[in-house]
């Protein structure tokens, strides 16, 4: 089945779109040219080093007189970086007209604290290469001089980020614009039937490492709805990212806002990492604090004139409750890299390989309890830059990447005198008792694979006095998971939770499950202009996304998205610019929500339970039920931004952003009430004798109705969020060589289950079969809001190479809310044995008919919690 979402909120904008891709033409225009001369800081001419503009393949080697000069740049915002053995490199933000020559001279230090500016937090007026939507860029820099373990502690120096010891314990990630929500139904946290808007966010957030996507979407590290035990994994959200270190990075950017066609598989935003490649002067690190050790290494040196190799080397363990017990975590991570230079030409080869280890051994508070996680990963890379006279440029990016999940967790549980069948398949058959405490221990083996590869093509060309960059690519990949799956005892599951209707989950392998695939094409277009002294930049894009029904790319078409997206930016001068975009993304179901597993149901036909076990008889119907959802869609996301910077004094600025999302057909699980039916067989008392189980009479003396609950993903959740983000830097007291920078959030996120809950005592209703119907209630609608505020205070003297950082945190809103009735007249309607919806209208809920259904809600704490300021 193929369906084309199709979103009249954005028919303006799609119109536009188009129009204005109509624009672009092969005429070429008159390229930008950005030239200079680096020095070293005694004005001597530095000679060999390398002038690049970050995002593009355009590198020039200065001459002996230091001088460079880079034709056919793009017009706009770009950052210029040069780098030279032996000194810090140097970024210096430029705006290139749309036409002409630029001039930026550079001078080089020794030390990066011996320059005049150093940046300790993200960019002033940070830009993600060649976009136009709110970013936060942060250089080399800021990552020296942040204290993290992770990539996720570099991206404190996001607004809305809350400051985190730094660490590997616990899973580490990171979700764009969103905080979490209340509770979940039952009281209980989020879970797949009620993930928290954080969740769902991170999930709809990408992560770029060195031009290649990362994927969750195949991540299999969970049992499912009714799962009692709970993994150190990823499952159901975004990237782990304690596998990146963040030693290893040179770049971060962080696209808050609308990003350009070029990303998709998204609902939030984009991180885009670099790690370090090229000539990189010898550093070696070494980080340690009250629970985490961490030593780094890298290094690069050219091999000639055109060829440059790079290995980086992170080794860290955190003590995750040191002096209570030995849980710790463990990274190491490996990554080497070659770059070859030649005319017009850039190949970029990437090797790298991780594991992280997190080991909770038993200890003498809980000595049954046990997990051991090990998550490992390898990927190779090419990405292939050409680029041709007039700024025409192609570019080819492949990757193939490997990973090992795999789960070991040891838990006591308790049940009752249960009966019990082992049977994978439908039938009836003699089963057992089982009762008491005993060890779940369940293992989980993972192996997720990704294969990725994009192909893009940029031309710049002139229209009607109009500079164009125009570019357009494909992209493939395919994501599969070839582990075992997760393996236990069926005879001690990893759920204790049964009521004689609806059995234990069953083991399940992962490498008979169809791949994930999916393929898109994207056209984009940026337009620049000076209008009187005031510039203007457009980019406009459409990009369609393709989920495949089949094993390959040829295969049928199950779901496409079209998504319009469309950026302004106005810069009447240096000191001011204002943006605005608005714009539609998509993103995929994971595998887990697309080939769900099975679920089973152990109908109890004979319980006899008799004082000596040898006597006891218990026979049980197996039924299986498909919770596959053949109508399951890609969740689309609709986004509109505006925003502001300011400068003020001669090194200060004030950005304001704020900006309104919504996502609809968000993934989710649906409990759709069905039936079974249950036969009962007598007893033959002539049977009854000591020392032995009875015989059972057929045919069955009665037949009746079991009404059970199938759980399957459905896209019955909306997620919406709104709110502000403030970043100011003031202007630097010279005097005392210090800088005051604030950023602050204000964040509302909203999810609305569109399904419907049960009570808690529906399992009561299944056994007796007294009772005609029970009640069922509308889905809850969770919220949270957040109001963070983080401020640096940056000392520097560059004269004696000193920097000094201060930073305090205030949390100054927290409020958390689930908006659903809970007296007697909420419920919604009723469901029959026979597992039939019934509603009934709110003007009949007090009819006498109805008396048995009006009961008060139970599970849902509708009272708002908020924290004091913290």
């Amino acid at each position: 089945m193929m369906t084309t979402p199709a979103r009249s909120g954005l028919r303006r904008v799609a119109v536009l779109t188009a129009a204005l891709l109509g624009l672009a033409t092969a005429a070429v225009a008159q390229a930008p040219v950005v030239s200079g001369r680096v020095t070293d800081a005694a004005g001597r001419p530095l000679g060999g080093a390398t002038a690049a503009i970050e995002g593009t393949i355009l590198s020039k080697l200065t001459d002996a007189s230091g001088r460079f000069r880079l034709v056919a740049v793009p017009a706009g915002p770009q950052m210029l970086r040069i780098v030279a053995v032996g000194y810090a490199p140097v970024r210096r933000p430029i705006t290139v007209p749309p036409a002409g020559e630029l001039t930026a001279d550079v001078a080089m230090a020794r030390s990066a604290l011996t320059l005049p500016n150093i940046v300790v937090t993200a960019d002033r007026a940070g830009r993600a290469r060649g976009e136009l939507g709110t970013a936060s860029v942060i250089g080399v820099d800021a990552i020296r001089n942040q204290t993290a373990a992770s990539v996720a502690g570099l991206l404190e120096l996001v607004p809305g980020a809350v400051l985190q010891p730094p660490g590997l314990d616990g899973v580490q990630q990171f979700a764009i614009r969103s905080v979490p929500v209340s509770v979940g139904a039952g009281g209980q946290g989020a879970d797949a039937a009620n993930p928290s808007a954080d969740q769902l966010a991170s999930f709809g957030t990408q992560v770029v490492f060195d031009g290649v996507p990362l994927s969750n979407n195949a991540n299999l590290q969970t049992l499912g709805p009714r799962s009692e035990q709970f993994f150190s994994s990823a499952a159901g959200g975004g990237i782990d990212l304690r596998r990146l270190p963040a030693s290893t990075v040179e770049r971060l950017e962080v696209i808050r806002g609308l990003p350009s066609v070029r990303f998709g598989d998204l609902t939030q935003g984009v991180i885009l990492i670099e790690s370090r490649a090229g000539a990189v002067d010898p550093e070696t690190r070494l980080r340690a604090d009250a629970r985490t050790l961490e030593g780094s290494l890298v290094g690069g040196r050219a091999l000639g004139a055109r060829h440059f190799a790079t290995a980086t080397l992170d080794l860290a363990r955190t003590a995750i409750a040191p002096g209570e017990t030995d849980d710790a975590a463990s990274r190491y991570s490996v990554q080497l890299a070659h770059r070859f230079e030649g005319t017009g030409l850039r190949l970029d080869t990437r090797v790298d390989a991780f594991q992280l280890i997190e080991d909770r051994p038993p200890n003498e508070r809980t000595p049954d309890i046990s997990q051991r996680t090990r998550d490992q990963g390898f990927r190779v890379s090419e990405r292939a830059r050409r680029r041709w006279s007039g700024g025409r440029g192609l570019e080819v990016t492949a990757a193939i990447e490997s990973g090992e999940q795999s789960t070991r967790l040891q838990t006591p549980k308790l049940r009752a005198a249960t009966p019990f069948t082992d049977r994978l398949t439908e039938g009836r058959q003699l089963g057992k008792f089982v009762a008491g405490p005993y060890l779940a221990t369940t293992n989980l083996d993972g192996r997720p694979r990704h294969l990725y590869l994009r192909t893009e093509y940029a031309a710049p060309s002139a229209l009607l006095g109009l500079a164009h960059q125009l570019r357009g690519g494909i992209e493939l990949r395919r994501e599969w998971n070839a582990g075992a799956g997760y393996q236990f005892d069926i005879e001690f599951p990893p759920q204790s939770d049964f009521n004689a209707v609806q059995g234990y989950d069953r083991p399940r392998r992962f490498d008979d499950l169809p791949p994930l695939v999916t393929s898109a094409g994207y056209l984009d277009d940026r337009i620049t202009k000076e209008l009187g002294g005031t510039r203007v930049a457009i980019q406009a894009g459409l990009r369609a996304d393709l989920l495949h029904q089949g094993r390959w790319w040829a295969s049928s078409v199950r779901d496409a998205v079209v998504q319009p997206r469309l950026q302004v930016e106005v810069a009447p001068s240096e000191r001011l610019r204002v943006r605005v975009g608005a714009g539609r993304m998509s993103k995929v179901p994971s595998m887990a929500s697309l080939s769900p597993g099975l679920q089973y149901y152990d109908l109890v036909n004979v319980n006899y339970y008799a004082n000596d076990p040898a006597e006891r008889l218990a026979v049980l119907t197996t039924r299986i039920r498909d919770r596959n959802n053949p109508d399951l869609r890609m969740a689309v996301a609709d986004k509109v931004e505006l925003g502001v910077e300011v400068g003020i004094g001669g090194t200060g600025l004030v950005a304001l952003s704020a900006y309104a999302e919504r996502t609809r057909d968000a993934v989710g699980i649906r409990t759709v009430p069905t039936s079974l039916l249950r036969e009962r067989f007598a007893i033959d008392s002539a049977t009854l004798v000591p020392g032995r189980p009875p015989r059972y009479l057929e045919p069955a003396y009665v037949t009746d109705t079991i009404p059970v609950l199938l759980d399957r993903p459905d896209n019955n959740l909306t997620l919406t969020g709104r709110g502000l983000e403030l970043t100011a830097f003031l202007p630097e007291w010279r005097p005392a060589r210090s800088q005051l920078a604030i950023q602050a959030a204000w964040s509302r996120n909203e999810v609305t289950n569109g399904g419907v809950e049960f009570s808690q005592l529906f399992a009561d209703f299944q056994l007796d079969p007294r009772r005609v119907r029970a009640p069922f209630w509308d889905g809850a609608t969770r919220s949270g809001e957040r109001g963070v505020m983080i401020a640096r205070l940056i000392h520097h003297q560059p004269g004696a190479g000193l920097l000094i950082t201060g930073t305090a945190q205030w949390i100054f809103h927290e409020r958390r809310r689930t908006v659903a009735a809970t007296d007697t007249l909420a419920w919604a309607g009723y469901v029959t044995r026979t597992g039939t919806y019934v509603a009934v209208p709110v003007s009949q809920r007090t009819d006498a008919q109805y008396k048995d259904l009006r009961r008060q809600r139970v599970g849902i704490i509708s009272i708002p919690a908020s924290a004091a300021p913290d």
